[in-house]
């Protein structure tokens, strides 16, 4: 197999007819979920191959490819998703309706068809400095952009040849495969580098810290040295304080230890008894913080020999990066990844706390899915369960967050919370058992607890709707069925 373009990304033709490609298997898919965060999109489709289309941008190189399933774990750490993306709320259950490349530039573009009727463009610039992905709607109001000003080539709705753009030579199904491979080893070395030089940087800033910090408590102790010089010329003011006249810069006085001169500057502002004073409460303080002060330059010291270690085993690892490598070598990449992985965990006290999605809260992540606030809950080791903890996460659980035919639970005639069970768009599949521990879930998170038995009404999520202007955590749903559940945690669900 001839391995693909080493810069497949550049070459127009090429992306044409991937595009052409994909329109071919995957005609009018429904998006089950989609997920973005820094530098990258993942539109995920419905169907049991679950494929996903990735476009990524600065940071990271501008590309776009498939990938089926979930993100081999180096990757999937190196892409936290945002929470809340706006693209998720805008794509929420929209189906792919087409797919092409413009033929002017090199700009992907994707069709979708919103659940109230009406189509959104998603447009994905690959080339730039930087790239862009845009949404917009078919009046050509520009909903959400990764970066503004877009390029003027991003301001209108592709004309309608872009959907049919490559269907006499859409590619074929091992070149394909090969470039997907190639602009995923292309992401995951680029994650590499960027990880690589933001951690090189941060530990040069903390070595030049340490080294300042260093060479301050040095000469800190240097002075704390003379807390017995303090003393002896404290010691001589004191036996000599009626020679000492108020207004004099200097004293000279004979060292009461051994009868020498002593030269010790004075303080003319203040009377001798005060320079008498603040001597010996220099050479207190001098004696007090030496210790402190040895005690902190050594920890100093040390901190700045680990720094200085752990920048060299990371140069280590960065060398790998600029070594030639097979442009299909996946695997190796993904090797290097994981190591620096493995690097940032063993050196996690060097570098800077992760940063948090929301007050006070670290963004949670999955190799699927954005960080959810929701408890969660793991059925039959597949079937994901999500709960409402309180009213307004009862809204976000129900109307964001939840896909449309993920089935919605809750129990009846009381209050309680919000209940979603993932079905990854296929509701049909769930097994009967699967919907009995879910409902006893909802059973637990009600005002009904205590009940022996309590009814549980379940829906598929798109049934369910908000009461206009009702409080949060209000909703109405049409075609529920009623189950009957035991509040508990079931044997064998696992929080997650």
């Amino acid at each position: 197999m001839a391995p693909a373009p080493e810069r497949p990304r550049a070459d127009h033709q090429i992306l044409t007819r991937m595009l052409a490609r994909w329109r071919g298997l995957w005609p009018d898919r429904d998006l089950f979920r989609v997920s973005a965060g820094a530098g990258w999109i993942r539109l995920h489709l419905t169907g049991d191959d679950r494929p996903g289309i990735v476009l990524t941008g600065s940071p990271l190189p501008l590309l776009v490819f498939r990938w089926q399933g979930a993100w081999p774990d180096p990757v999937a750490a190196s892409l936290p998703p945002q929470r809340q993306h706006p693209l998720g709320k805008l794509l929420q259950e929209c189906r792919l309706t087409g797919l092409g490349m413009l033929a002017t530039d090199r700009i992907a573009a994707f069709r979708l068809q919103k659940p109230t009727g009406g189509s959104l463009f998603l447009l994905h610039q690959v080339f730039g400095a930087q790239g862009n992905t845009v949404l917009l709607d078919k009046r050509a109001r520009l909903l959400w952009s990764c970066h503004r000003p877009p390029h003027p080539g991003l301001a209108a709705p592709p004309p309608d040849s872009t959907w049919s753009t490559g269907a006499n030579d859409p590619l074929g199904e091992p070149e394909e495969s090969t470039l997907a491979r190639q602009m995923a080893r292309q992401l995951a070395a680029a994650l590499a580098h960027n990880r690589t030089d933001g951690w090189q940087r941060e530990l040069a800033r903390k070595l030049k810290a340490a080294g300042r910090l260093v060479e301050n408590l040095g000469a800190d102790l240097a002075n704390a040295d003379q807390a017995d010089q303090y003393r002896r010329q404290a010691e001589a003011l004191a036996a000599n304080l009626h020679l000492l006249t108020q207004g004099s810069s200097v004293a000279e006085v004979a060292d009461p230890r051994d009868g020498s001169s002593l030269r010790i500057p004075l303080n003319a502002a203040v009377p001798p008894a005060a320079n008498v004073e603040a001597y010996f409460r220099k050479a207190r303080k001098a004696r007090k913080g030496a210790d402190i002060i040895k005690e902190r330059l050594d920890s100093a010291r040390e901190q700045a020999s680990l720094l200085t270690a752990a920048r060299d085993r990371l140069g280590l690892h960065k060398l790998g990066l600029h070594k030639p490598t097979d442009p299909l070598d996946w695997d190796g990449t993904l090797d290097l990844l994981a190591r620096l992985q493995e690097w940032g965990e063993d050196h996690r006290d060097l570098l800077p706390e992760p940063r948090t999605a929301g007050r006070g809260r670290t963004q949670e992540t999955g190799a699927d899915g954005p960080g959810l606030p929701f408890r969660r809950y793991l059925v039959a080791k597949r079937w994901e369960v999500w709960v409402g903890r309180n009213n307004k996460e009862n809204d976000r659980l129900t109307h964001e967050a939840a896909h449309g035919k993920d089935i919605w639970l809750h129990a009846q005639g009381t209050t309680g919370s919000h209940v979603i069970l993932r079905t990854g768009g296929h509701p049909e599949q769930v097994p009967r058992s699967v919907l009995a521990q879910a409902a006893s879930l909802a059973a637990l998170h009600s005002k009904a607890r205590h009940s022996s038995l309590v009814p549980v009404i379940w829906t598929q999520r798109r049934y369910v709707r908000k009461v206009r202007k009702a409080p949060p955590g209000t909703a109405v749903c049409q075609r529920e069925k009623t189950i009957f559940a035991s509040p508990e945690v079931p044997a064998g669900v696992v929080s997650i």
